[in-house]
């Protein structure tokens, strides 16, 4: 076998070998991980199907070759029809590289299949050749065995005869077209020396698609170059390597650029580029040259050409226009004044001016056709912010173009108040806002507010700029707050600020359950039960309900339910000598039910409605800042005193619960010139109540 040929093939090769086999891997495996590869491809045209293997690290590549691989076939459909028992045929076993002698004629006529024999049987790799540094000195420098691995599964990519020499391979042709096979590759490695799951390929010959022709070509042409590419991500899972064909004679002939494949070198866990590049020089730029592009398969086979693209070189410019000054005037007049090479005036037909928003792009054209001999020119169509550019125009090739320059005109006027700003709110009190983008071309963005209480200022949410027209935001639905208002204001780049939009309200949704109805006052007699209460002081209630029960153990009836503000009810029938319970339940917006204490109401009792404190007091000590309350009664068996409190106009509300012993407390959290209302009732041993005593004070 010619080493000296092989050398040479190895030192060219070395910048593409990225296996196909082995980018199937997991990306996330940090090391190698010992497995079986497998993938099959059905041909039409010749009735056989191809299959392909390899392992996934160099230790197991180099026991496979040395106790080979068992392939199997289990035939499992026919006619479409599942078998019962899938027929089985053995295909090989121990199938392993061909001896060195059986290589020589197919390594003389494919460089591929000289390399595999080369990494598998020579006493040395060497993939020096002549070249003395970069990626290939970088790989002759590591370990041995991971060459041989590397580029024996790259050629055998290229080279699927090799891959079959190598064992590697295998071409079916005992194929028939009604039918599917599942082929399985199973390790002849002992299992002490390293264990290597099977994987296998289920196809059939229906499974048989063309290959896809690759989209996307473009080339860019320059100055006796030209940067060819295409699309790369979508097709890397059916090719592995290109070919490149160039043609000087409009298409007629094509040569190939170079005798070895294209291969990415980038890619690095699936995050290379999506698109494959490659630079060709040009002889000259008067030449139309054309390209083509073909993908080549792991089993050899070529793509479709892509359609050809076509262009000349561009000679450059030797020299650039250079923005020197940049002034805006009293009226908002951009005068603006520029270098340029006067031995290039010949050689440019013209300057033209352009804008953008942005120093990125896109710019377009805003003046054209200025004489090449001028070096200054003023623009009055200035927006909040620009970006200008220069271009000298070629009378052949390409032109030049100088760098950006930022020009902002003096601008104290804000932007527009945002417009149509929605707010919702889910179960969980997650906000969503979104409102309609502002128009300004200097915008910078948006200041998100917040008031959780109607009436107070709205807060800014964020201290930094919010640049897209939607938010999220989370409301705590622990808080007493039934509604939080937002608000929208926005910024230019000047920091120029609008008013805050029109605050639009958000009503919570319904977590806590409302604050129970308080049973203040009742009467049995002659089989009646009159109620008084004090309704919930909750905004977001939508009834109040009389329940009623003879004893613990039954049911609740419901008697009566209010959606208004009903306060005092009779309810009527009752039998007599008959104990009843009652209570009211209260029921929000969210369908949230509390129930207020029960009332337990013996109807034999005489004198019921005479159940009242004797006295209640209250007393401002306005020196010691605080408010005394005091009250007397001649009640039985008393169980506790309930205290209500609320500012004059407001609705009472529990305040404290006192022992029986307690016939007075202190209010020490009055305000000065407020008048407060306080009620008192006393709760017996046997569950009836005390009517409601109130007193007025202050302080």
């Amino acid at each position: 076998m010619n080493m000296t040929k092989l050398t040479f093939t190895l030192c060219l090769i070395c910048f593409f070998a990225v296996p196909a086999l082995a980018q199937q891997k997991p990306t996330q495996e940090k090391k190698p991980k010992s497995e079986i590869l497998v993938m099959a491809r059905a041909s039409k045209k010749d009735n056989l199907i191809n299959v392909r293997w390899g392992v996934g690290d160099a230790q197991a590549w180099k026991l496979s070759n040395k106790y080979g691989f068992n392939i199997e076939r289990f035939t499992v459909l026919s006619d479409k029809q599942m078998l019962a028992r899938p027929e089985r045929k053995l295909i090989a076993t121990a199938l392993k590289p061909k001896p060195l002698a059986e290589w020589e004629k197919l390594a003389k006529a494919d460089n591929y299949a000289a390399v595999i024999a080369q990494a598998i049987y020579g006493e040395k790799f060497d993939v020096s050749g002549t070249a003395s540094n970069g990626v290939a000195n970088i790989m002759a420098q590591s370990q041995d065995l991971e060459q041989r691995f590397g580029f024996s599964l790259y050629a055998a990519d290229m080279s699927f005869a090799g891959a079959k020499m190598a064992g590697w391979g295998y071409t079916d042709t005992d194929i028939k077209k009604n039918e599917k096979y599942f082929y399985r590759i199973k390790s002849a490695i002992p299992s002490n020396l390293l264990k290597l799951d099977s994987a296998g390929a289920y196809i059939g010959m229906e499974d048989y698609e063309p290959l896809p022709k690759i989209d996307e070509v473009a080339a860019s042409f320059g100055d006796k170059s030209v940067i060819l590419s295409w699309d790369y991500a979508r097709l890397k899972s059916y090719y592995n390597a290109y070919y490149i064909e160039r043609s000087t004679d409009g298409g007629a002939t094509f040569t190939k650029v170079s005798e070895l494949p294209i291969t990415n070198l980038n890619e690095k866990d699936g995050a290379g580029s999506k698109r494959m590049y490659y630079i060709d020089s040009l002889n000259n730029n008067m030449t139309k040259y054309q390209y083509r592009i073909a993908g080549i398969n792991p089993f050899g086979e070529l793509s479709p050409y892509t359609d050809v693209v076509e262009g000349k070189g561009k000679s450059l410019l030797a020299y650039v226009p250079n923005i020197r000054k940049n002034i805006i005037d009293e009226k908002g007049v951009l005068h603006l004044e520029w270098e340029f090479d006067a031995a290039g005036n010949e050689q440019i037909s013209s300057f033209a001016l352009n804008k953008a928003i942005t120093s990125a792009g896109p710019y377009l054209e805003v003046m054209n056709n200025i004489s090449p001999e001028k070096r200054s020119l003023s623009y009055d169509k200035l927006d909040g912010s620009n970006y200008f550019t220069l271009t000298a125009i070629a009378k052949e090739g390409e032109g030049r173009t100088s760098f950006p320059v930022l020009v902002q005109p003096i601008d104290s006027v804000p932007p527009a108040v945002p417009t149509g700003l929605i707010a919702k709110i889910d179960t969980n009190g997650k906000v969503s806002l979104s409102w309609d983008a502002n128009k300004e071309s200097d915008l910078l963005g948006y200041k998100i507010f917040r008031a959780l209480s109607k009436g107070e200022e709205a807060v800014p949410l964020i201290d930094s700029v919010w640049y897209v027209n939607s938010y999220k935001d989370v409301l705590s639905l622990k808080m007493t707050n039934k509604k939080a208002w937002y608000g929208i204001s926005a910024l230019d780049k000047r920091f120029n600020q609008s008013k805050i939009s029109e605050l639009v309200e958000l009503k919570k949704p319904s977590v806590i359950p409302p604050t129970p109805a308080v049973i203040t006052k009742y009467k049995a007699a002659d089989g009646k039960v009159l109620l008084n209460w004090i309704n919930s002081s909750d905004d977001d209630v939508t009834s109040h309900s009389i329940l009623r029960r003879a004893h613990p153990d039954s049911a609740w009836v419901v008697v009566k339910t209010f959606t208004d503000t009903t306060n005092t009810y009779t309810d009527e029938n009752l039998k007599p000598e008959q104990d009843y319970e009652y209570a009211i339940e209260v029921v929000n917006l969210g369908k949230l039910k509390t129930r207020s204490e029960i009332l337990r109401i013996q109807t034999s009792a005489a004198a019921t409605d005479k159940l009242t404190l004797t006295r209640l007091y209250a007393y401002p000590h306005i020196d010691e800042r605080r408010i005394e309350i005091v009250w007397d009664d001649n009640l039985p068996d008393v169980k506790n005193y309930q205290v209500y409190r609320t500012q004059v106009g407001g609705t009472l509300s529990l305040w404290k619960v006192l022992d029986a012993k307690e016939k007075g407390l202190f209010d020490a959290e009055p305000k000065i010139n407020t008048s407060y209302e306080y009620g008192v009732m006393a709760v017996l041993q046997s569950g009836a109540y005390s009517e409601m005593k109130t007193v007025t004070v202050k302080y």
